[in-house]
């Protein structure tokens, strides 16, 4: 991993108006550097509050340090979830191989602080942290940007004006900001060849707490997280190409995950009657960002919204604050300079997140989700050999 940048501990003298687009782990962590470097910092949101829900986040290495220096990291320790066992089964529920917990292939690094934590709680430290002066508009977004020379001219969607002096677009895999930037279309996404559906239930039973179990044959997969109050219930199909569907029909994806998981064994039968019955689940094609530029005038985007590594990668939340950190050190490196502070975000920052892309679309997908009955043979050959390499 790319050693940390030196993070800024204090505030500047600029007076500056900026934006922070998304409330999020990017959006969060931004606008508290941006506060604490001087900048008068607006958020603002589309949902009507914080987004909650999901999977636990990893935090380890840089994000550790970037959280160290926001004051933040023993509030982070306080909350961190058990260490858990990530076990590999066949259809008679066997393990085939095991990481984690109990010191077997793949343990911790001596000296390497790792911690899972609820997404919930890392965004309730998150917007703790954040001063009184930080403007949060929920319910809003931006409808139009226009760049003058000294400033951004943002329009939001209840048709109020605003004029910023920077555009921190930090809205997701789906960022608005990026399409207004940048232009609609589908270039600049990757898509990884395969779907992914969650749910979070309370107390299925399905496998102990702490433990995580994926099952997988050739194209598919099914994944347990095992909590002492929940579990996720996840799925992953793989497809030669995207697949025509409506991201609004919830039974039409229901319907999907049933045609392409009913009739496996292991625990499916049981996952699929758990995850049944509502519509509170998330269902999208698995994909990256890849972007050959960051930035353009006074916008610049962070985390997800920019470099989406995917959900494989376990790395979406970290890799947030890591580029928040970074950026808001380039910021304090070259102030007054955005177009400079902009380009050492970048040219520091993009080795590291294309390294983590490669690794999850290369090794994550054919580790998680074999595609064939040649590459789940390999897979199964080097969890055997303890070769799991997380």
């Amino acid at each position: 991993m790319a050693p940390s940048t030196t993070i800024p501990t204090s505030h500047g003298v600029r007076a500056e108006a900026v934006l922070v687009s998304g409330a999020s782990f990017a959006g969060l962590a931004t606008a508290y550097w941006l506060n604490r470097l001087g900048y008068r910092v607006t958020v603002v949101e589309t949902a009507s509050g914080l987004r909650r829900g999901g999977t636990p986040v990893d935090i380890e290495d840089e994000t550790v340090d970037i959280l160290a220096r926001m004051g933040l990291a023993d509030a982070v320790r306080a909350k961190a979830l058990p260490h858990r066992r990530f076990e590999f089964k066949d259809a008679d529920d066997v393990t085939l191989g095991s990481i984690g917990a109990d010191g077997d292939a793949g343990g911790d690094r001596p000296s390497h602080e790792r911690h899972e934590i609820h997404r919930d709680d890392l965004l309730d430290i998150l917007s703790g942290a954040l001063a009184d002066d930080v403007e949060l508009l929920f319910g809003r977004s931006i409808a139009r940007l226009e760049e003058g020379a000294d400033n951004v001219s943002v329009t939001f969607n209840d048709g109020e004006r605003r004029d910023y002096a920077l555009v921190f677009g930090c809205d997701g895999n789906r960022s608005n900001t990026r399409k207004l930037l940048f232009g609609d279309g589908e270039q600049f996404t990757y898509f990884m060849g395969g779907y992914f559906f969650l749910k979070v239930v309370p107390g299925t039973r399905l496998l102990p707490a702490n433990v995580t179990e994926t099952f997988s044959v050739a194209g598919r997969m099914a994944m347990l997280n095992g909590y002492h109050d929940r579990t996720d219930i996840g799925f992953g199909f793989r497809t030669p190409a995207e697949i025509d569907y409506d991201y609004r029909d919830r039974a039409q994806q229901r319907r999907l995950l049933q045609e392409r998981f009913e009739g496996l064994g292991w625990k499916v039968p049981a996952m699929l009657a758990a995850a049944a019955g509502d519509d509170d689940f998330y269902f999208d094609r698995i994909n990256q960002i890849r972007m050959p530029c960051w930035s353009r005038g006074r916008v610049v985007l962070v985390g997800d919204a920019g470099y989406c590594v995917s959900p494989l990668a376990g790395f979406g939340g970290s890799m947030a604050i890591i580029g928040a950190g970074r950026l808001a050190a380039a910021l304090e490196r070259f102030p007054g300079d955005h177009v400079g502070a902009f380009r050492h975000y970048e040219d520091g920052l993009r080795p590291f997140v294309e390294e983590v892309q490669e690794r999850a679309a290369v090794h994550g997908m054919s580790m998680m989700c074999p595609a064939d009955e040649a590459e789940l043979a390999e897979r199964d050959r080097k969890i055997a050999l303890g070769d799991i390499g997380f």
